[in-house]
């Protein structure tokens, strides 16, 4: 079984411990044993020699060979050396060798501790004897007595094999018990070390985002507080890291369907995020932006420009910018903001496509300019000629007439446009679901019967064709019909004399598709993106010669849309021009 660092140490640290431990016990017991072993000897040798002082007390009347008889006998019988000094160190007498044989012991170190003291020891290895003795030397020194130290000794050797069996017994001992602790530290540090090898597997786990994981948490030690612990930050962590996936995915969501432009940038202008609205607008991708400078994805500067403005003046900057890299110049409000939370000068910056905006106030400023226009030139037609009228009272008859036809013509065109005005602002504000079913068909052959004539003037030939039968659709009769005649008068206006203009409707696809088709002047391609706009006119000349108020297919246009239709123009120059109409059926309206 593979073992962690931690429970290596943790159970080498707790045997060398227990190792040691038992090593120094053993040691120092046996130290003791050893010295108070060593102190009964000395105590013994020395209450012995004490005792022999008596005994040898009177040995002036004995020869050497009675004194050396009775200390061997006395020797032997308590097991012990005696040896018998005269005060300058001589040998008397030795219970276990000759006494002649010896040499002077003045100087041995128990004597001279015994000259000074009285009582004098001393543990070394005995040449004589060739083993290690303890010697014990009482002073005896007395006016009446030749003896002037009495010596015993004991060998050591038998305390040393005591001590050596002691010795192997404690290391016997403490092997046993090293194995024994080995065991329970084994257990011990398992102990330890398993939880803890678990809690670092889960914390792993807990660092990859995996919080479901849970530490076993039954045990009421530190370790079962810490494993709670670490469950219940598993539990807090989970809990935030689902709410900020939750809000990151809000957030996410909310920058990808935001039609703006977004783009967060260091202080160093490098981008750290961008949407897709922005990446769309510069043209670009995320990959190719993310970690480059604002200056590298953007050849006008423009953005690099204001973010560097906004970190100069430290608050919003605010301007309208053109990108480059368009066919058609697209205009876009750039604001720029710090991020106050951020410790640097990090900024966002926001992009808005404000083309459409730009175009809709030039159509708006046109559509001013020209209504201003077209209402102030019958107005100022009608002001003159009857201001001519009331000033010039002797104006001739037929004069007058005239002046009060083209009086009556103007007020008509006057009206006309006023109406068509009404009528287009209504159909604008006019964003309601219709409920009322309505036969095209019906309609569309209604208006072809009532411009007949209206054809038949200008010798144009007005076709009608329908191939199935009722189409009934949900709408307003009287838009459908206006739509219609709009389409249907311009063509038979812009058509010829000897011209055809024809008129179908037919289903197809489930949708009813009206056609209508004249093979008159036809209209520029580059005019055809303008054609329904308001007062855009194709022969500003011929228009108002015609009686047009340029408002017909503008208004055309918002009543196929307010019937969620298609309007769709296809047309050539000297070839005529045919206008499409496709609006869904009632059942395909859900």
């Amino acid at each position: 079984m593979r073992h962690s660092p931690i429970f290596i140490r943790l159970y080498a640290g707790f045997a060398i411990v227990i190792l040691f431990s038992i090593l120094i016990v053993g040691l120092m017991v046996q130290r003791q044993i050893e010295q108070a072993s060593l102190r009964d000897i000395r105590n013994n040798l020395s209450s012995q020699g004490f005792i022999l002082q008596q005994s040898f007390a009177n040995i002036g009347n004995q020869n050497q060979q009675q004194i050396q008889h009775t200390v061997e006998k006395i020797g032997r019988r308590i097991d012990t050396r005696i040896t018998l000094l005269t005060i300058n160190g001589v040998v008397i007498a030795d219970s276990e060798f000759n006494p002649e044989d010896m040499d002077n012991h003045l100087y041995r170190p128990e004597i001279i501790a015994a000259n000074e003291s009285q009582v004098g020891y001393s543990k070394r290895y005995s040449e004589t004897l060739k083993r290690p003795m303890l010697y014990a030397a009482i002073s005896a020194m007395t006016n009446d007595s030749d003896v002037g130290y009495i010596r015993t000794a004991l060998s050591t050797q038998r305390i040393d094999e005591e001590i050596n069996y002691l010795r192997r017994v404690i290391i016997t001992a403490a092997s046993l018990t090293g194995i024994i602790a080995l065991f329970i530290g084994y257990w011990l540090a398992m102990s330890f070390a398993r939880p803890l090898r678990q809690m670092t597997v889960i914390a792993n786990n807990y660092a990859h985002g995996r919080y479901q994981l849970r530490i076993p948490s039954h045990r009421s030690d530190e370790i079962g507080d810490l494993a709670r612990s670490l469950n219940q930050m598993a539990d807090i962590s989970a809990q935030r890291f689902d709410i900020i996936t939750t809000e990151r995915d809000q957030l996410s969501t909310i920058l990808k369907s935001m039609n703006e432009g977004v783009i967060t940038v260091t202080s160093d202008g490098l981008i750290t995020h961008v949407n897709a609205a922005a990446c769309r607008m510069l043209r670009t991708s995320g990959e190719r932006c993310l970690g480059q400078a604002l200056r590298d994805i953007d050849d006008s500067k423009n953005l690099h420009e204001t973010f560097i403005q906004c970190q100069q003046k430290q608050t919003s900057v605010e301007r309208t910018i053109q990108l480059d890299g368009y066919t058609f110049a697209r205009h876009y409000r750039l604001h720029a903001t710090l991020l106050k939370e951020s410790n640097q000068a990090d900024a966002i910056l926001v992009l808005q496509d404000i083309t459409d905006v730009k175009r809709i106030d030039n159509m708006r400023a046109d559509f001013v300019a020209n209504a201003s226009h077209e209402l102030k030139t019958p107005i100022t037609a009608i002001r003159g000629f009857a201001e001519t009228l009331i000033e010039d009272e002797a104006i001739d008859h037929s004069m007058r007439q005239r002046f009060i036809r083209k009086i009556h013509g103007q007020s008509i065109r006057l009206s006309d446009l006023v109406s068509d005005l009404l009528a287009l602002s209504r159909l604008e504000n006019n964003d309601q679901a219709f409920n009322t079913q309505v036969d095209f068909q019906q309609v569309v052959q209604r208006v072809c019967a009532n411009l007949q004539a209206v054809a038949q003037s200008q010798k144009v030939d007005l076709q009608f064709n329908s191939k199935d039968g009722p189409m009934v659709l949900l709408g307003d009769d009287k838009a459908l019909g206006q739509m219609a005649t709009n389409l249907i008068d311009n063509a038979i206006k812009y058509t010829s004399q000897s011209g055809t203009v024809k008129v179908s409707i037919e289903i197809l696809q489930g949708r009813a598709v009206l056609s209508v088709n004249d093979d008159g002047l036809g209209i520029d391609e580059a005019d055809q993106e303008r054609i329904f706009e308001r007062f855009y006119r194709v022969d500003k000349a011929r228009s108002k010669s015609l009686g047009g108020t340029g408002l017909g297919l503008a208004i055309v246009k918002h009543i196929v849309q307010s019937h969620r239709g298609r309007l769709q123009l296809n047309s050539k120059i000297t070839k005529g021009s045919t206008f499409t109409v496709t609006l869904p059926l009632y059942k395909q309206v859900k």
